[in-house]
């Protein structure tokens, strides 16, 4: 018996170890980028997952499904073919894939783009509800589902298409500035040159000179033969571009800028837009990027207010500001600061209907600040909030993404 034991025991032994052997065995097609098989072996991303209200929609190549939160089953909302179909019928072009579709509101309503049109498709009716054109060549496209207007660049300027399809020109300048794109390299969060009001009535836009600029050659080789495509580079030291910040009304075609003093030498970052549309707010750094100074300006004449600066930051080395302001849904007059000034970056809520005496605070090594509002810390540890991805308006909380 002691034998049948110890035989029985060294097959299981050896069956273990042939099976871990065998799930080990992995060949360079396996492992190496452009190997036969290594995409095989990745995991599965669902390009076109998405939440709708409380619904989770998969929008992937040849249909919209919904899929149920507890169970995971899937209903089809619409094909590609019907989609395609409906396009068709009124000349608006086609589409390959659903990857690029979203979806705006809480109505069952699917946004999608052609080569040529936005359309706006009623999955309940399988219907076209709206559209609107899209010029050729329309980059740094950004529209607003509030008002339905897409602003979006042609070349170096800034243009405007109302809900009615109408085009408005909103800047028109000479090659060497830039409107309507990201600024400053695209750092402290930068990743785009439009900022739409939160009814979608105004845009605040980046006007950047760069013309006083040097150029730095760069080659694209994605031609044929490579050419040569030069970059206004501001090498370090050397004259840098100089941004403003400009708002722009729809429905009087008129345009303010922000007066925020000589622009040299300094970057201005996070933009945002109070709830109620009257007020700008920028973060704004010095070329050293140690000083940051949160300031609002009156939307309507680009005028700072009084009390600017309402937050203000210093180190010795620097300072990263890298989120704009997000107010409270439930209350407009408190809002969400993001800062490292302890060390790791945290969230602080401040109220802007209590004032306080600024006066100067010791922050992590090196650092100081001074607040005009009322400020809490809502967050701290030793770990970093890298992004707000939400509130709970029922539960007054705020939903977050970070490191701990």
């Amino acid at each position: 018996m002691r034998k049948l034991i110890n035989l029985i025991a060294l097959l299981i032994m050896i069956s273990s170890v042939t099976w871990a052997q065998d799930k080990k065995s992995f060949t360079l097609e396996d492992l190496m980028p452009g190997g036969n098989n290594y995409y095989n072996l990745l995991p599965q991303n669902l390009y076109g997952l998405q939440w709708w209200g409380d619904v989770c929609i998969n929008a992937d190549i040849e249909e919209v499904k919904t899929i149920h939160p507890t169970n995971g089953k899937e209903n089809i909302l619409i094909t590609l073919q019907e989609v395609n179909e409906l396009l068709a019928n009124k000349e608006l072009g086609k589409i390959n894939h659903f990857r690029n579709a979203s979806f705006p509101y809480a109505e069952k309503m699917m946004l999608v783009n052609t080569t040529s049109n936005k359309v706006l498709i009623d999955l309940a009716q399988k219907e076209i509800v709206w559209s609107q054109p899209l010029p050729p060549k329309a980059a740094n496209q950004d529209w607003s589902k509030e008002s339905r207007s897409l602003a979006y660049t042609l070349g170096n300027n800034l243009f405007v298409t109302t809900a009615d399809g109408k085009t408005q020109q909103v800047t028109d300048e000479p090659k060497g500035i830039v409107c309507g794109q990201s600024v400053h390299r695209q750092e402290f969060g930068i990743s785009k040159g439009t900022f739409w009001s939160p009814k979608g009535n105004l845009l605040a836009f980046y006007r950047m000179d760069e013309s006083m600029v040097t150029d730095y050659p760069q080659i694209n080789t994605s031609t044929r033969i490579a050419t040569l495509e030069p970059d206004k580079y501001p090498m370090a030291g050397m004259t840098s571009h100089k941004v403003t910040v400009g708002i722009y009304h729809p429905a009087t075609q008129k345009t303010v800028y922000l007066k925020a003093g000589d622009p040299t030498d300094r970057y201005f970052t996070n933009i945002s837009w109070s709830p109620d549309e009257k007020s700008v707010y920028v973060i704004e750094l010095n070329r050293d990027q140690n000083h940051a100074l949160l300031c609002c300006y009156d939307a309507e004449t680009g005028k700072p207010l009084k009390s600017n600066p309402l937050y203000e930051e210093e180190h010795t080395k620097y300072v990263e500001p890298q989120h704009p302001i997000v107010f409270l849904p439930w209350d407009h007059t408190k809002f969400i600061y993001q800062s490292q000034r302890d060390g790791y970056n945290h969230l602080y809520l401040m109220d802007t209907q209590t004032s306080v005496s600024p006066e100067s605070h010791g922050a992590a090594a090196g650092g100081s600040y001074r607040e005009s509002y009322k400020t809490r810390q809502l967050t701290q540890g030793d770990w970093v909030v890298q992004n707000i991805l939400g509130f709970n308006e029922k539960t007054k909380e705020v939903i977050i993404m970070s490191t701990e």
